[in-house]
């Protein structure tokens, strides 16, 4: 059985890596030259799916 920490910390991660990509396509409809920071993207939408695979893998262990 995973401990609730494994759940607070996918949700963290959830969090920072949407808040991430939300940033990155907020600065591209202002016009900023984004790509040096497709790399920066690619981490972010990692995150999200860290963070929903470790939700899924929680709710699946209950």
């Amino acid at each position: 059985m995973k401990s609730k920490w494994n759940l607070i910390s996918s949700i963290i991660q959830l969090v920072f890596g949407a808040l991430a990509i939300v940033a990155f396509i907020i600065l591209l409809i202002n016009g900023e030259n984004m790509s040096r920071w497709i790399i920066t993207l690619l981490l972010a939408v990692a995150l999200v799916v860290t963070g929903i695979i470790g939700i899924i893998d929680y709710k699946n262990q209950k």
